[in-house]
């Protein structure tokens, strides 16, 4: 049932889901497999697009196959790690996933999987509805009150739901703005390239034989696509004859950490429930692990345990999003950390692995954070 009517299963599960966006769809997976009554609701029509990297690291497809997914190659690109670039042209890094690879696949085709997932399970989807959120903590869908236990907010980083449930209060927050299109292309490597340019970073992803996604992430919400390039010529060169497939999306893209994520009855997820920098390609993976989270703890009755594993789970994706937002505030410290790694690939390679999911942050080693840190920060030091 891709676009469930108000029925009794709609308007009294167990579980209301505000967003059918991945973070609530997967939340609504997991629980009909936990036996859960689950309905999703969301103000857009199916299929649902979003402006977003799309490249899906390796642990973010381990939690597709426990969410029953699968995707084939021939309907996504994959990658076997990063690679960073730096503006000067000369230095550059990169490094391979210890264990298995990453794909690029376009946001509609990864909807369009968790949808026909969640509906195979017996999920409620109401799409093209409207949900108002009223006083006294009352929840309706299109005029009718919902009946049900919990209440989930997934409606993404502007969430309406959040502040509503008042759940808005932040410990911190940085704005940036992203844009995202698609062009026909064949991919040149086997590898996502993040290129490091004055005002921006760009990330090329490969997401089919013929096919690529680049996302810009700046500070400046005027930023154009073309002067973003402009600023990276090696990429620049590369794209010459470029064919665009689709118009570009941009988006707000945060760095967000909430004081709260869940209170009584209501929660949040995904994005809703705070948010990474892209450029550390967690943001998805991140909500499939969260969605995990608050599924155990729902079943538990228990949603303080959902506040701490929340906590834990963000840890390693926000110190990331940190490196790499003080890397683009900082062109100086930038490229020092750029030499750094190009002469200790293998600093860059445990990032990449904690990055993906593949060494735990304690794993890291103190020494070796000590020795980037002491590295990017001692004044004079050079090579």
């Amino acid at each position: 049932m891709l676009n469930g009517r108000m029925s009794s299963p709609a308007n009294s599960p167990d579980i209301f889901i505000i967003g059918g966006g991945p973070a609530g769809l997967a939340t609504a997976i997991l629980a009909a497999q936990r036996g859960l009554r689950v309905a999703v609701a969301d103000h857009d029509h199916f299929p649902v697009d979003k402006a977003c990297g799309e490249g899906l690291m390796p642990d973010t497809l381990a939690a597709m196959r426990r969410l029953g997914i699968t995707v084939s190659r021939s309907e996504a690109g994959p990658f076997r790690g990063i690679r960073f670039h730096g503006a000067d042209r000369m230095t550059s890094v990169e490094a391979e996933f210890a264990q298995g690879f990453g794909l690029g696949i376009r946001r509609t085709v990864l909807h369009t999987k968790l949808v026909e997932r969640a509906a195979g399970l017996g999920v409620a989807l109401l799409w093209g509805r409207r949900v108002t959120l009223a006083g006294g903590g009352q929840v309706l869908c299109e005029g009718q009150l919902v009946h049900c236990k919990w209440v989930i907010g997934a409606d993404g980083e502007a969430s309406p739901f959040r502040r509503w449930a008042g759940l808005e209060r932040t410990r911190y927050e940085q704005i940036r703005f992203a844009a995202r299109q698609h062009f026909r292309m064949a991919p040149w490597t086997d590898l996502v390239e993040v290129y490091w340019a004055r005002d921006c970073q760009i990330v090329v992803a490969p997401i089919a034989s013929e096919e690529l996604c680049i996302a810009v992430t700046s500070r400046s919400p005027s930023l154009r696509f073309r002067e973003a390039l402009s600023q990276a010529p090696a990429l620049a060169s590369r794209l010459r004859n470029w064919c665009a497939l689709d118009r570009m999306r941009g988006a707000r893209a945060a760095l967000r950490r909430l004081r709260r994520v869940c209170h009584g009855r209501f929660a949040l997820v995904g994005d809703a429930s705070g948010s990474v920098d892209p450029l550390t390609g967690e943001g998805i993976g991140l909500a499939f692990t969260q969605a995990a989270a608050l599924v155990e703890a729902i079943k538990h009755n228990d949603l303080q345990s959902y506040q701490a594993a929340h906590d834990r789970i963000g840890q390693a994706p926000r110190l990331m999003s940190r490196l790499m937002l003080m890397m683009d505030a900082h062109p100086h410290l930038r490229q020092r950390a750029l030499r750094i790694l190009a002469a200790e690939p293998s600093l860059f390679s445990r990032l990449v692995n904690v990055n993906a999911g593949e060494l735990a942050l304690s794993k890291f080693g103190v020494s070796h954070a000590l020795r980037l840190g002491w590295r990017m920060l001692a004044p004079g030091w050079e090579f």
